[in-house]
């Protein structure tokens, strides 16, 4: 239990309806509803009565707001107190975002701005070798996959899981998949990495697929834009593909196969000492995205 999941709470008695929290707060009602249901889990007591049409608190839940709200009022106080020491940090900081990563990271850098008024921030989309740390002078970069060998540290991030999606256009135009075996007879798309490395076959828990592709894409970005746009079927980041998942434009095919984690790293050079400014960074990213989760798990 967090302060985030209490303001959560809050937010969602105040409005009630996890549909509005969720818009407030800028993120999807399945994220809402699950850290609700989880806290009532925690808890061992409902805090809303669920209907079609009405949400409101249980007598558990009013009286768990009323102890609450204050407390969380005074921890939020508290904390501004510490405000000033961020006012210190000033000066300017290069970082590299691997594709689709930004979509990761956005939230998390935006606060990171709005914490540290006196840094003034430069980002550059990069193919994610660590190479270009150097190349661009970059205080870090945060890529996704395994980093080749080279003299840099990494600290992970966040982790997030790969599944197959198809548009629901390309699915009402193709043969149905009931098998994997079923995959020989439909269009794939590819992804090759930045090391120039294709994925020749699509490792699954208990099998393996051999892929031939219709395209290939070298980012996650361009992969989802072609599979969105119904060119076939391919391996996706679940956590970019949510929101087409919710809006139906987007289906997981077979969604009780996994091809794998992959980790997100913050990566710094390994040479040279951390500017204040991008230890600052690099505190910040470990520190919020330790307490909101992985990525596989940040509807």
């Amino acid at each position: 239990m967090n302060i985030k999941d209490l303001e959560l709470f809050i937010t969602v008695a105040k409005l009630g309806s996890f549909s509005k929290a969720a818009k407030s707060l800028d993120t999807r009602r399945a994220h809402v509803s699950r850290r609700i249901a989880e806290l009532e889990q925690q808890l061992g007591a409902p805090l809303f009565t669920r209907t079609t049409r009405v949400m409101a608190l249980t007598t558990s839940g009013k009286r768990y707001l009323a102890q609450i709200t204050p407390l969380v009022s005074q921890l939020n106080h508290a904390g501004e107190v510490f405000k000033h020491r961020h006012d210190d940090i000033q000066g300017k900081l290069r970082i590299g975002l691997q594709p689709f990563v930004d979509k990761l990271m956005d939230k998390h850098i935006a606060h990171f701005v709005h914490a540290y008024p006196q840094v003034q921030l430069e980002v550059f989309i990069v193919p994610g070798q660590h190479q270009d740390i150097k190349r661009l002078h970059l205080d870090c970069m945060i890529n996704a996959g395994e980093v080749s060998k080279g003299n840099i540290a990494k600290q992970k991030l966040m982790t997030f899981e790969r599944k197959m999606y198809a548009s629901s256009v390309y699915l009402e135009k193709s043969s149905v998949i009931e098998t994997i075996d079923d995959l020989h007879y439909h269009s794939l798309l590819g992804f090759r990495d930045t090391e120039g490395t294709l994925e020749h076959q699509w490792r699954f828990q208990q099998t393996n697929v051999s892929a031939n592709y219709k395209v290939i894409c070298s980012d996650y970005n361009s992969l989802y834009h072609f599979c969105l746009g119904g060119a076939g079927i391919t391996l996706l980041p679940q956590v970019i593909a949510l929101d087409a998942v919710e809006n139906q434009q987007l289906i997981n095919v077979l969604p009780e196969l996994s091809a794998g984690f992959t980790d997100i790293n913050i990566l710094t050079p390994n040479d040279t000492s951390l500017s204040p400014v991008a230890k600052a960074f690099v505190e910040h990213l470990t520190d919020t995205i330790s307490i909101n989760g992985t990525a596989n798990h940040s509807d």
